[in-house]
């Protein structure tokens, strides 16, 4: 061999990268353990972002394929360049000195370097686990975790959330602030900061401070007599601000609201019945008799094991009310509730799963969604007499439940991921999102509607036509369930 090339060669083994295809590493989130591809070039462990999106939540697309690829998260934007060290986060650039790699369409990034700038633009704490190897996504590292601004018909609500009863102090300062200080509060700021948007909010800002906390709330109008308690079902700080010019309609629920300390009890809700078809098939599939077979098997894993009780509102196919389904909920004392759907669109080409919960709808799909599953209940609740209830704008809007949002809406998260590790190769992951199902309004607890499928798709329509899919989407609720119990139930 010509010397020359016999250097060259050296060379370019001394210079190229070393990669070692590790197996995988942990992330640690929800309660359990998820496991993500891995590779390690020159002794630096990089991860799998393509899959970690997918544990979050979320996912990765191509801004121009093979060169630059975008994570989005609701406030920021992360746009990574193939074989380059350098990143935009929003407009900065950030320099993670090893470049970002691809292999197999898979994304990867320096865990080291990159986990950090993560930790910055989401709200949960993110940490690297260098000796585990190891992520850590620990929403439960904060104890003041989120805000709710609500205004009622008799005044205006204000609820910070925490994760266990706390001491506080309210107290009013010049410029029409209000003060809420927590001692050894640790704040999620950047959670808290999204709510700023109250319609009868100036202003708020949160201070993080070395042994308390402070959330400070500048109010359009003057701050007069104001009322505050702390609420335990779930924790959460309640200052109410009466409107003196109303006269107050009160809502009148059940006495006891929520779950229990033991986690026991589940409802399962199988969608439509009876005159009701719901969704209709490109093969004539009719939605209420998928979701009901789905719901039996739940109701079935459940009582095998006997770690849950299962209660259904109905078993038959028959019409429900909305008034009986909620009834059923709220005087059987359950403790968790799940509404089992399947989808619909228009648009032929729609797929996937996708796990609600409740609260205002923030695109315009998870408004249709609403809207197709709502549509027999609107009809029912505008045959009610204005003795019974109040206009529909009252019931969809003021009397949507917060009591249970945060943990409504980590079960929804746990249920995806179960979805997600089942169905990801055979349909499309369409995330976890918020809307106002009228059925979820009137349960007191925390609740979540599947979408199991597109009747409306062909491929989907198949798959929901397979008892070993609705199987499966039987199990991954079910799985999705014991994760909420092993995190949220007082041992």
């Amino acid at each position: 061999m010509n010397k020359s090339i016999s250097i060259t060669l050296v060379i370019l083994l001394l210079v190229l990268p070393t990669i070692t295809h590790a197996s995988r590493i942990s992330v640690q989130i929800s309660g359990g353990i998820e496991k993500i591809p891995s590779i390690t070039v020159n002794n630096m462990v990089y991860f799998s972002m393509s899959h970690l999106a997918e544990v979050l939540g979320e996912g990765l697309t191509w801004d121009t394929p093979g060169i630059s690829v975008v994570y989005q998260t609701e406030q920021h934007k992360a746009t990574f360049f193939i074989n380059s060290p350098f990143i935009n986060i929003d407009d900065t650039v950030k320099n993670l000195i090893y470049p970002v790699k691809i292999d197999k369409g898979v994304v990867y990034l320096p865990a080291r370097m990159f986990i950090p700038l993560l930790d910055l633009i989401r709200p949960e704490q993110i940490l690297w686990d260098e000796d585990r190897e190891t992520i850590r996504i620990n929403s439960e590292w904060y104890n003041i975790t989120d805000l709710s601004l609500t205004s009622k018909a008799n005044g205006k609500l204000i609820e910070i959330f925490v994760t266990v009863p706390v001491n506080y102090e309210i107290f009013v300062s010049e410029g029409n602030w209000l003060n809420v200080t927590i001692p050894d509060g640790r704040i999620n700021e950047r959670q808290i900061l999204r709510r700023k948007k109250g319609s009868f909010l100036r202003d708020l800002n949160v201070f993080q401070f070395e042994a308390s906390a402070q959330i400070s709330f500048r109010l359009k109008e003057n701050i007069g007599k104001y009322d505050y308690r702390l609420q335990t079902n779930p924790p959460r700080i309640q200052i109410s601000i009466p409107d003196t010019s109303v006269v107050p309609t009160p809502f009148i629920g059940p006495e006891f609201i929520g779950p229990s300390e033991r986690i026991s009890k589940i409802i399962i809700d199988a969608g439509h019945g009876g005159a009701d078809y719901g969704a209709i098939g490109l093969n004539k599939t009719q939605e209420k008799k998928i979701v009901l077979d789905i719901a039996k098997r739940l109701a079935k894993v459940i009582r095998k094991e006997k770690i849950f009780e299962a209660t259904m509102t109905r078993e038959k196919d028959v019409a429900v009310s909305l008034e009986e389904r909620a009834n059923i909920a709220n005087n059987e004392g359950g403790d968790i509730y799940v509404s089992i759907h399947a989808n619909a669109s228009l648009k032929h080409f729609a797929r996937g799963f996708q796990v609600f919960f409740l609260a205002p709808a923030n695109n315009d799909e998870a408004r249709a969604a609403a809207q197709l599953e709502n549509a027999p209940f609107l009809a029912e609740l505008n045959t009610i007499s204005d003795d019974n209830i109040d206009n529909l704008s009252y019931i969809l809007s003021d009397m949507i439940q917060t009591e249970f949002q945060v943990e409504s809406a980590d079960l929804a998260s746990m249920v995806d991921k179960e979805f997600r590790k089942r169905f990801s190769r055979q349909t499309k992951a369409r995330g976890i999102d918020q809307a106002g199902f009228v059925v979820l309004n009137r349960v007191y607890m925390p609740s979540i509607l599947v979408e199991a499928a597109f009747l409306t798709n062909k491929e989907d329509e198949n798959l929901l036509r397979s008892k070993n899919y609705r199987q499966e989407v039987a199990e991954a609720i079910y799985a999705g369930l014991k994760r909420f119990k092993s995190k949220y139930e007082k041992k």
